[in-house]
């Protein structure tokens, strides 16, 4: 009996049961259970009573279910929302024949819990280590001393942030060191692609790659759940790149072209003002800039759609690649 201290609806909870965290596949009915999750989505709405509480989305890497905190409070419906890992303890209950989570009780995590955050966020597919010794390893190869020093200490500035942020809040890249991945495959193709063109200025080009969205550690709130700041509606990672080119070069004390060109790959590498460049490419190694961004951001958005996919089966319609559905060929 020792092991039994409760009785709720009809189910006998074990001491065990609350000892054990468990995972969002493992919630039944009437039982009670405690569990991290993530929430992927977050409203605060109100009863026919008039009272709010939270309509949450929970997930892990075993599933996902809708959770009910009724009652919220003002500290509540403030402080969380979408993108937290959180700890919760409550019980499954179903609702016109469909299971739910009813939270009983619910905090953010705290950095001293071992908890594996693996669990909650995608990540890019190789560690931090493995993309900070190809970046910089990539740095060393620029001759140039000015575009060496200019691209070195901006990416030292911003590192922490740098090697974990995502390169965006979707489509492309959108998890942690999906930037440094991104930037990682980029410097690949700019390599393959300066063996053929034997004139390009590969200092610019690699510089250009590194830099290219540098702005988006400032444009993007955290690595985690990130969120447009600020300072990333109304300026912008181009615009913002390009300042800091130019804040670094003052605090270097360094006055030449090298700037100019730098500031101009950065702001150019979209392509085009409908697609958010102030100014189209004017250089040989800001057009390949542009088309070789262009080509990882998109094969990386189709290759996450088809890894959802068995061979012989399309994709759904991807809204970013104009809606095209992409066939998984099952060849051997």
């Amino acid at each position: 009996m020792n092991d039994l201290f409760n009785f709720q609806n009809g189910h006998t909870i074990e001491k065990s049961e609350l000892n054990t965290v468990s995972k969002i596949e493992d919630i039944e009915e009437n039982k009670q259970v405690r569990l991290y999750a993530k929430i992927d989505q977050l409203n605060c709405q109100m009863t026919k009573n008039n009272t709010e509480f939270l309509n949450i989305m929970l997930m892990d890497r075993t599933g996902m279910i809708n959770a009910k905190k009724w009652d919220a409070s003002e500290l509540d419906t403030k402080m969380f929302k979408s993108g937290q890992v959180v700890y919760l303890e409550g019980k499954g209950s179903k609702y016109n024949d469909k299971l739910q989570f009813i939270i009983e009780s619910i905090r953010l995590v705290n950095e001293s819990e071992d908890i594996d955050l693996s669990e909650f966020y995608e990540s890019a597919p190789l560690n931090v280590d493995y993309y900070k010794k190809q970046i910089y390893g990539y740095i060393n190869r620029i001759e140039n001393r000015i575009i060496k020093l200019i691209t070195e200490n901006l990416v030292r500035k911003f590192e922490e942030a740098y090697f974990v942020f995502p390169a965006a809040t979707r489509n492309h890249h959108a998890y942690i060191s999906g930037l440094a991945h991104h930037v990682t495959t980029m410097l690949k193709l700019a390599e393959n692609i300066g063996s053929i063109y034997s004139d390009l200025n590969l200092d610019l080009l690699y510089a250009g790659v590194i830099l290219h969205d540098i702005g988006k550690v400032i444009e993007l709130s955290d690595y985690k759940a990130p969120e447009y700041t600020p300072m990333g509606k109304l300026i912008g990672h181009l615009n913002i790149g390009a300042t800091e080119i130019q804040v670094m070069a003052k605090e270097l004390g360094i006055d030449s072209e090298e700037i100019m060109l730098l500031q101009h790959l950065v702001l150019s590498h979209h392509g085009h003002a409908e697609w958010g460049s102030p100014k189209e490419p004017l250089l040989k190694e800001a057009e390949i800039l542009h088309f070789i961004d262009l080509i990882d951001s998109r094969i990386n958005m189709v290759q996450e759609e088809l890894d959802t996919v068995d061979e012989g089966e399309f994709t759904k319609r991807i809204y970013s690649m104009n809606g095209r559905a992409f066939y998984k060929p099952d060849l051997k």
